[in-house]
């Protein structure tokens, strides 16, 4: 195994990433996937599924840190992952079956859509918050489903419905709750994508994963200790107002590698 040194700058960004994604409660895939696309020119495939495995050690981290400092919902994880498990299975199988650039097209069009929309409501007058009890199955699935076909999308859709629970007793409940489930869903998500003719693939491009995952790992693993501490204090309107900010530049740097 040769270790390729060019890839070192791959450490500041994963600090930088895995603290983004541990402070807003999403998938690091929002950014680790034009990070791989467009710095390493991995196929898109390949980037899907390495996007997950950056994650499952940046989430483990931040797993770690928020069951230490307490901001874990048990009650919320135990619920989500019914529903979200099952569709990530669906989901990752279907990823033999699509082209990879389609791939990469629903991944851009997600993010974009669902940042502008959180960016609109961030802008638009607040609406006075109403406490429930509700468990939304469906759309627990559908992010699901979406985190096995292109890496994200879970974080993103369980969040808000999590928000207002009766059984949250601060945001930052909120995000590390979606943290755990975001993991164990990551690790069900990359274990089904792994048959035999992806093996092959994954086999073919050992010396460059193997170089990137030496500078990337110890990061994510840095990242997720710091990212908790960060939300533990922050304000949720302004957490939610920088979280579309960044997905809808995301979604710019993805459809720019589209058209190259």
């Amino acid at each position: 195994m040769n270790i390729d040194l060019t890839y070192w700058y791959l450490f500041p960004v994963g600090l930088v990433i895995a603290t983004l994604a541990m402070s807003a409660g999403i998938s690091g895939a929002n950014f680790w996937i034009p990070v791989y696309l467009i710095c390493v020119k991995l196929d898109p495939l390949v980037t899907f599924w390495l996007a997950l495995i950056t994650m499952i050690f940046g989430f483990g981290s931040g797993v770690v840190r928020n069951i230490h400092q307490g901001t874990v919902n048990w009650y919320l994880v135990r619920q989500y992952l019914i529903p979200t498990v099952p569709g990530a299975v669906i989901g990752a199988l279907l990823t033999s079956y699509i082209n990879g650039k389609v791939l990469v097209f629903i991944f851009g069009s997600f993010i974009f859509i669902y940042g502008s929309y959180m960016l609109n409501s961030c802008i638009s007058s607040p609406k006075e918050p109403v406490r429930h009890n509700k468990v939304f199955w469906g759309i627990g699935f559908v992010a699901g489903f979406l985190k096995g076909l292109i890496a994200t999308g879970l974080g993103k859709l369980i969040v808000p419905g999590m928000w207002n629970h009766e059984k949250v007793r601060h945001p930052s409940e909120v995000i590390g709750s979606a943290i755990v489930i975001i993991f164990i869903v990551n690790v069900v998500a990359a274990l089904t994508r792994m048959n035999h003719d992806f093996v092959g693939v994954l086999m073919d491009n050992t010396d460059t994963l193997s170089s990137v995952l030496v500078f990337v790992l110890p990061s994510v693993v840095i990242g997720g200790q710091i990212g908790p501490r960060v939300i533990k204090d922050m304000n949720a309107a302004h957490l939610k107002l920088y979280i579309s900010v960044l997905l809808i530049f995301v979604s710019l740097l993805i459809f720019s590698r589209l058209l190259l």
